[in-house]
């Protein structure tokens, strides 16, 4: 009997810290990312060209107006920041997943994989997953919000 229970331990039981960990890895590694290319568009960090150059390549490449390019730049530089220390967690995974529906819709007709669109649907579901799991434990929100019991 006990080696039965290992088993369904191992194979299908679901432990909160450690799901509350994965959780915080993909926060944390989708909001490195998105940081460090937001900052690159919005202040040129990181080797990136920084907003001017961001708005005429939105403009002129992609045909996106200047306050697109605005609002696109800084849901990836604040929301990014926003999903490192998990704070207003939802709200910054709501922003960055309609980003990145968009991003994957205007990389779409160049191809999935080798036009880029894999790279932002690949972000656009990992804020799928962290709005829908919320913060969890390791965050902000968490230290924020929790309530007293």
């Amino acid at each position: 009997m006990k080696k039965r229970n290992l088993i369904n331990l191992l194979l299908i039981e679901t432990n909160p810290q450690l799901l509350s960990t994965c959780i915080l890895l993909l926060r944390i590694t989708i909001g490195i990312i998105l940081f460090i290319i937001g900052a690159g568009k919005v202040l040129g960090w990181f080797g990136g060209s920084g907003m001017e150059i961001t708005i005429q390549s939105f403009v002129s490449r992609l045909g996106i107006s200047p306050l697109l390019a605005y609002l696109s730049s800084y849901t990836e530089f604040i929301g990014g920041l926003l999903l490192i220390v998990g704070l207003l967690t939802r709200l910054a995974a709501f922003a960055v997943m309609i980003n990145m529906v968009v991003a994957t819709i205007v990389l779409l007709p160049k191809g999935f994989i080798a036009g880029g669109a894999a790279f932002p649907f690949t972000l656009m579901i990992s804020a799928v997953i962290i709005l829908l799991a919320g913060p969890m434990l390791f965050s902000l929100d968490s230290l924020l919000f929790r309530r007293s019991e």
